[in-house]
Protein backbone atom coordinates (compact mmCIF):
# COMPACT_ATOMS: atom_id res chain seq x y z
CA UNK A 1 0.00 0.00 0.00
CA UNK A 2 2.72 2.62 0.72
CA UNK A 3 4.46 1.25 -2.35
CA UNK A 4 1.17 2.65 -4.42
CA UNK A 5 0.95 6.01 -2.31
CA UNK A 6 4.81 6.34 -3.07
CA UNK A 7 4.61 5.55 -6.80
CA UNK A 8 1.01 8.21 -7.02
CA UNK A 9 2.59 10.95 -4.86
CA UNK A 10 5.70 10.10 -8.34
CA UNK A 11 3.26 10.97 -10.69
CA UNK A 12 1.94 13.92 -9.10
CA UNK A 13 5.34 15.57 -8.87
CA UNK A 14 6.49 14.82 -12.47
CA UNK A 15 2.90 15.79 -13.79
CA UNK A 16 3.56 18.97 -12.11
CA UNK A 17 6.64 19.39 -13.10
CA UNK A 18 6.14 18.92 -16.94
CA UNK A 19 3.12 21.24 -16.27
CA UNK A 20 5.50 23.91 -15.14
CA UNK A 21 7.68 23.44 -17.99
CA UNK A 22 5.51 23.58 -20.74
CA UNK A 23 5.33 27.17 -19.91
CA UNK A 24 8.78 27.51 -21.27
CA UNK A 25 8.86 25.99 -24.45
CA UNK A 26 10.58 29.17 -25.87
CA UNK A 27 13.45 29.16 -22.51
CA UNK A 28 12.00 31.22 -20.03
CA UNK A 29 9.90 33.33 -22.45
CA UNK A 30 6.23 33.95 -21.21
CA UNK A 31 3.68 36.31 -23.05
CA UNK A 32 1.53 37.25 -20.10
CA UNK A 33 1.98 36.96 -16.34
CA UNK A 34 0.35 37.90 -12.98
CA UNK A 35 2.07 38.84 -9.75
CA UNK A 36 3.15 36.63 -7.00
CA UNK A 37 2.74 38.06 -3.78
CA UNK A 38 6.30 39.40 -3.60
CA UNK A 39 5.27 41.59 -6.97
CA UNK A 40 7.33 38.94 -9.17
CA UNK A 41 6.06 38.22 -12.44
CA UNK A 42 4.67 34.50 -12.72
CA UNK A 43 3.53 32.95 -16.04
CA UNK A 44 -0.27 33.14 -16.20
CA UNK A 45 -2.12 29.73 -17.05
CA UNK A 46 -5.29 30.26 -18.16
CA UNK A 47 -6.35 26.53 -18.11
CA UNK A 48 -7.78 25.98 -21.71
CA UNK A 49 -10.38 27.48 -21.59
CA UNK A 50 -13.50 29.53 -23.95
CA UNK A 51 -16.31 31.45 -23.27
CA UNK A 52 -19.61 32.95 -25.48
CA UNK A 53 -19.25 36.51 -25.34
CA UNK A 54 -22.04 38.61 -26.31
CA UNK A 55 -21.57 42.12 -28.09
CA UNK A 56 -23.40 44.44 -30.05
CA UNK A 57 -25.79 42.53 -32.75
CA UNK A 58 -24.53 39.26 -32.23
CA UNK A 59 -21.50 37.44 -30.09
CA UNK A 60 -18.06 36.45 -30.31
CA UNK A 61 -15.93 33.48 -28.94
CA UNK A 62 -13.16 33.97 -26.22
CA UNK A 63 -10.55 31.45 -26.35
CA UNK A 64 -7.82 31.02 -23.82
CA UNK A 65 -4.97 28.95 -24.35
CA UNK A 66 -2.05 28.15 -22.87
CA UNK A 67 0.44 27.12 -24.77
CA UNK A 68 0.80 26.71 -28.93
CA UNK A 69 -1.14 29.29 -29.84
CA UNK A 70 -0.45 29.55 -33.67
CA UNK A 71 -1.47 26.07 -34.17
CA UNK A 72 -4.87 26.75 -32.39
CA UNK A 73 -4.80 29.80 -34.90
CA UNK A 74 -4.17 27.55 -37.72
CA UNK A 75 -6.39 25.47 -37.00
CA UNK A 76 -9.28 27.71 -36.62
CA UNK A 77 -8.32 29.67 -39.63
CA UNK A 78 -8.67 26.35 -41.49
CA UNK A 79 -12.84 26.92 -40.69
CA UNK A 80 -12.43 29.64 -42.81
CA UNK A 81 -12.42 30.67 -46.63
CA UNK A 82 -9.62 31.99 -47.99
CA UNK A 83 -7.67 34.35 -49.02
CA UNK A 84 -6.91 35.74 -45.65
CA UNK A 85 -5.47 39.28 -44.90
CA UNK A 86 -3.38 39.68 -41.33
CA UNK A 87 -3.40 42.66 -39.79
CA UNK A 88 -0.61 43.35 -37.23
CA UNK A 89 -1.28 46.23 -34.70
CA UNK A 90 2.22 47.34 -33.38
CA UNK A 91 0.96 49.12 -30.45
CA UNK A 92 4.86 49.38 -28.54
CA UNK A 93 8.01 49.37 -30.84
CA UNK A 94 11.55 48.32 -29.35
CA UNK A 95 12.99 49.06 -32.95
CA UNK A 96 11.65 52.63 -33.35
CA UNK A 97 8.88 51.44 -35.86
CA UNK A 98 6.01 53.92 -36.06
CA UNK A 99 2.74 52.01 -34.37
CA UNK A 100 -0.47 51.73 -35.92
CA UNK A 101 -2.38 48.66 -37.94
CA UNK A 102 -0.18 47.35 -40.62
CA UNK A 103 -1.68 45.31 -43.26
CA UNK A 104 -0.54 42.47 -45.21
CA UNK A 105 -1.50 41.23 -49.04
CA UNK A 106 -3.94 38.52 -49.25
CA UNK A 107 -2.17 35.29 -48.53
CA UNK A 108 -4.47 33.28 -51.14
CA UNK A 109 -4.22 29.36 -49.15
CA UNK A 110 -4.35 28.42 -45.97
CA UNK A 111 -1.21 26.61 -46.34
CA UNK A 112 0.64 30.46 -47.16
CA UNK A 113 -1.28 31.60 -43.53
CA UNK A 114 0.13 28.91 -41.91
CA UNK A 115 3.30 29.40 -43.04
CA UNK A 116 3.60 32.76 -42.19
CA UNK A 117 2.13 32.07 -38.88
CA UNK A 118 4.64 29.50 -38.29
CA UNK A 119 7.25 31.50 -39.68
CA UNK A 120 7.15 34.03 -36.14
CA UNK A 121 5.69 31.42 -33.67
CA UNK A 122 8.17 32.51 -30.77
CA UNK A 123 6.96 35.97 -31.22
CA UNK A 124 3.82 35.69 -31.38
CA UNK A 125 3.03 33.57 -28.72
CA UNK A 126 5.80 35.57 -26.04
CA UNK A 127 5.57 39.07 -26.66
CA UNK A 128 2.96 41.46 -26.38
CA UNK A 129 4.00 44.19 -28.15
CA UNK A 130 1.35 43.98 -30.87
CA UNK A 131 -2.22 42.18 -31.48
CA UNK A 132 -2.83 39.90 -34.73
CA UNK A 133 -5.52 40.13 -37.31
CA UNK A 134 -6.96 37.12 -39.24
CA UNK A 135 -9.34 38.15 -41.68
CA UNK A 136 -10.97 36.83 -45.01
CA UNK A 137 -11.85 38.28 -48.54
CA UNK A 138 -14.88 37.54 -47.96
CA UNK A 139 -15.70 38.43 -44.42
CA UNK A 140 -16.43 34.52 -43.44
CA UNK A 141 -14.86 34.93 -40.01
CA UNK A 142 -12.19 36.86 -37.82
CA UNK A 143 -9.56 35.91 -35.41
CA UNK A 144 -7.73 38.65 -33.06
CA UNK A 145 -4.52 37.27 -31.24
CA UNK A 146 -4.52 39.88 -28.55
CA UNK A 147 -1.81 40.96 -26.37
CA UNK A 148 -3.52 39.24 -23.62
CA UNK A 149 -2.65 35.99 -24.54
CA UNK A 150 -6.88 35.36 -25.79
CA UNK A 151 -8.22 34.79 -28.79
CA UNK A 152 -11.48 36.61 -29.66
CA UNK A 153 -13.26 34.05 -32.78
CA UNK A 154 -15.96 35.95 -35.10
CA UNK A 155 -18.46 34.29 -37.61
CA UNK A 156 -18.32 30.61 -37.26
CA UNK A 157 -19.09 30.09 -33.83
CA UNK A 158 -20.08 25.90 -34.04
CA UNK A 159 -17.21 25.22 -36.13
CA UNK A 160 -14.84 27.00 -33.56
CA UNK A 161 -16.38 25.31 -31.02
CA UNK A 162 -16.26 22.06 -32.15
CA UNK A 163 -12.10 22.37 -33.04
CA UNK A 164 -11.93 23.49 -29.64
CA UNK A 165 -14.07 20.65 -28.02
CA UNK A 166 -11.60 18.14 -29.71
CA UNK A 167 -8.33 19.57 -28.39
CA UNK A 168 -9.39 19.61 -25.06
CA UNK A 169 -11.00 22.71 -24.30
CA UNK A 170 -13.75 23.99 -21.71
CA UNK A 171 -16.18 26.36 -21.20
CA UNK A 172 -15.13 28.47 -18.50
CA UNK A 173 -15.67 32.40 -17.32
CA UNK A 174 -12.58 34.09 -18.75
CA UNK A 175 -11.16 36.52 -16.64
CA UNK A 176 -7.51 38.50 -17.09
CA UNK A 177 -5.39 38.52 -13.78
CA UNK A 178 -5.21 41.86 -12.08
CA UNK A 179 -2.58 43.14 -11.65
CA UNK A 180 -0.39 41.87 -14.62
CA UNK A 181 2.38 42.71 -16.61
CA UNK A 182 3.29 42.81 -20.32
CA UNK A 183 6.21 41.10 -21.77
CA UNK A 184 8.72 42.58 -24.72
CA UNK A 185 11.66 40.75 -24.85
CA UNK A 186 14.88 42.33 -26.75
CA UNK A 187 15.50 38.82 -27.92
CA UNK A 188 12.19 39.40 -30.10
CA UNK A 189 13.70 42.32 -31.29
CA UNK A 190 15.41 40.47 -34.55
CA UNK A 191 11.14 39.18 -35.25
CA UNK A 192 9.91 42.68 -35.45
CA UNK A 193 12.37 43.81 -37.34
CA UNK A 194 11.79 40.96 -39.67
CA UNK A 195 7.85 40.82 -39.48
CA UNK A 196 7.82 44.55 -40.22
CA UNK A 197 9.95 43.91 -43.65
CA UNK A 198 7.98 40.70 -44.70
CA UNK A 199 5.45 42.63 -46.63
CA UNK A 200 4.41 45.49 -48.07
CA UNK A 201 2.32 46.57 -45.25
CA UNK A 202 -0.12 49.06 -46.39
CA UNK A 203 -0.24 51.64 -42.51
CA UNK A 204 -3.16 53.02 -40.93
CA UNK A 205 -1.71 55.01 -38.16
CA UNK A 206 -3.22 54.69 -35.19
CA UNK A 207 -5.69 57.50 -32.99
CA UNK A 208 -5.04 58.27 -29.44
CA UNK A 209 -7.94 55.75 -27.81
CA UNK A 210 -7.39 52.90 -30.41
CA UNK A 211 -6.67 49.89 -28.50
CA UNK A 212 -6.98 48.00 -31.71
Amino acid sequence: MNIIKKLMNMMTKVEKMDQTMQFYQWGEKFKLSGLDKHGNGIPHNFGNLYDIEQIPGSNRLVIAPDLNQVDLISKLANQLTPPFYVLYVLLVSRLGYESGRYQSPLFETNEMLCAFLQKYQEYIETDCRFHLWIGTANNSGTLVFDHHNVIFAYGQTDKYISVLKQEGFRKHKICIPSPHTHQYYPDNDKYEDSLSQECNWIHFPLAEDDDY
